[in-house]
């Protein structure tokens, strides 16, 4: 004979797994766990404790009660944004830093952001000192919508991104709602290149930004699984990235580090191994390690890796 589902709900598991929001939730949790047993022993008994007493909470499965189309309240976002804390503090319970996607939402957003593609090259000096507004002309422009609930704490931090290549680097901008916020912060640009039918990026790399006093105080570009980086404040290098912050925060970070190159669409035909043929960017930010806004919410900025003529002729 089979087991018959012991729920109470319709005798069956549709309410807390199916949906992708249950999926994404349960995934989320399981590399939480992974992470816990594989890190654990090398942590203090206090750390391990704490971690555990976070990863348990997270663990109830009336979190994905919320999930999913069944059950829907006025307070979706914030337990949404408690789930994603308690997976937070798991990592943080052990010396680790959270990883990035738990600074977006699981549940579904009903912002409608704006986003318009990049149409042409540009070469925009990396200050963060003002808008100069024909540098940035022909960025791809991503510009959050303020109807759609901040994360932790209701926030609206961040306003627009700005971001776009030339032949040899990536230039992003990220605008500010108001004035850069007092407290101190960490902004995290997420970067990836990708080539067509891959199931996983050919490279991907971390910006890590520390804010203090409205002031970029230390920052480094690393890649995503590596300590070691290409570059930091301590040790600027040759200077290929640059990143500034003053009314806004800029960067710039060669095409190289990404294993990018523009192409043109028929560059890849014949080659051994498929052509880097787009970008993808996310730019969050943090406070005491968790997260505090982030743009976008949902999924990626992309970015298309082509030769200036063609970017043009496609718009």
């Amino acid at each position: 004979g089979s087991i018959f589902p012991g729920s109470w709900i319709s005798a069956n598991f549709n309410v807390w797994i199916g949906a992708p929001e249950d999926n994404r939730s349960w995934d989320y949790l399981f590399h939480a766990r992974s992470f816990y047993e594989q890190n654990a022993a090398q942590a203090s008994e206090a750390q391990r404790k704490l971690a555990y007493e976070e990863l348990l909470i997270a663990e109830g499965s009336d979190w994905n009660w919320w999930y999913g189309p069944e059950h829907h309240s006025a307070n979706d976002r914030d337990f949404d944004e408690l789930y994603r804390k308690h997976l937070s503090n798991v990592y943080q319970a052990l010396g680790a830093t959270p990883p990035d996607y738990l600074a977006q939402p699981i549940s579904g957003i009903v912002a409608r952001p704006s986003f318009t593609p990049q149409t042409a090259y540009i070469h925009p000096r990396i200050t963060g000192d003002m808008i100069r507004y024909f540098e940035w002309m022909g960025s791809a422009v991503y510009t959050a919508d303020h109807r759609a609930g901040a994360m932790h704490g209701k926030q609206f931090l961040l306003d627009s991104v700005h971001a776009g290549i030339d032949d040899k680097n990536v230039y992003g901008r990220l605008d500010f709602k108001g004035k850069i916020p007092e407290m101190q912060f960490e902004i995290v640009v997420s970067l990836e290149s990708w080539a067509e039918g891959e199931t996983r990026p050919r490279r991907a790399l971390r910006l890590d930004a520390v804010v203090r006093d409205r002031k970029l105080a230390e920052w480094k570009v690393r890649p995503v699984d590596e300590e070691a980086a290409l570059e930091s404040s301590e040790r600027p290098g040759e200077g290929a990235a640059r990143l500034a912050l003053v009314r806004n925060f800029e960067f710039r970070v060669p095409l190289a580090w990404l294993s990018a190159a523009p192409v043109s669409s028929g560059d890849s035909k014949g080659a051994k191994s498929p052509a880097v043929t787009r970008l993808r960017l996310r730019l969050s930010l943090w406070q005491n390690r968790l997260p505090v806004d982030a743009l976008p919410l949902e999924g990626w900025i992309e970015l298309h890796l082509l030769e200036e003529g063609e970017l043009m002729s496609q718009y």
